[in-house]
């Protein structure tokens, strides 16, 4: 019995220690207060990455894009046709939530809030007036966790470096959000969990 119990509990801390961690984080932050502090801290860094990466990797997952979103059907359709369903209610489920919840909370962006001169901010493309009170939480991390976390579950479930791969693809997508001042720690936390639970929700069940 207790062999049982222990193969039981392994898995659960093997899989799902990155979200304990990411849900550890946010506490901290949130009992800390420390949400603008780290913006600020991680804002400061920008200059490390070039802007063309900033650029590509925000244009890569913006959402009204839709890049990630037909990226994934494709896939999904070229070599797991019998997931299509599953892929199809995740990415649906994505926009819907995501848009839900922002118009929601309406929480204001960094560059409402904050003195322009305090950080680095960088727009391109993006509609800042329509988007100034949309920042919680983020699309552009929503639709990568959605991608990356679905092509995990698809793929590489068993296979440690494309997941290394995807993930670091991930938190660069939610540092650039912070680094170009679109968005607080907080957002792409939480952004980058709804995104992994809509994805655990999605595949839970055999839709074709």
């Amino acid at each position: 019995m207790k062999r049982s119990t222990g193969g039981q509990k392994k898995p659960f801390l093997k899989h799902y220690w990155l979200l304990m961690l990411t849900l550890a984080m946010i506490g901290i932050i949130c009992l800390s207060h420390g949400n603008q502090w780290l913006f600020l801290k991680i804002n400061a860094g920008h200059g490390y990455v070039p802007e063309a990466v900033w650029n590509a990797i925000n244009g890569l997952s913006y959402a009204r894009f839709f890049v990630l979103a037909i990226l994934l059907l494709l896939i999904t359709y070229r070599w797991r046709r019998e997931r299509l369903a599953n892929v199809i209610f995740v990415v649906l489920a994505y926009y819907v939530v995501f848009m839900v919840l922002k118009h929601m909370v309406a929480e204001p962006r960094p560059y409402i809030s904050l003195a322009p001169q305090h950080f680095y901010w960088l727009n391109h493309y993006e509609d800042a007036l329509k988007s100034a009170h949309l920042s919680f939480p983020s699309g552009h991390v929503g639709n990568m966790a959605v991608f990356v976390f679905s092509l995990i579950t698809l793929f590489f479930q068993k296979k440690p470096l494309p997941r290394v791969l995807l993930l670091a693809l991930l938190i660069l997508t939610m540092f650039a959000r912070i680094c170009t001042g679109w968005h607080w720690p907080l957002d792409v936390l939480v952004s980058a969990v709804i995104g992994f639970v809509l994805v655990k929700i999605a595949f839970a069940w055999r839709l074709a």
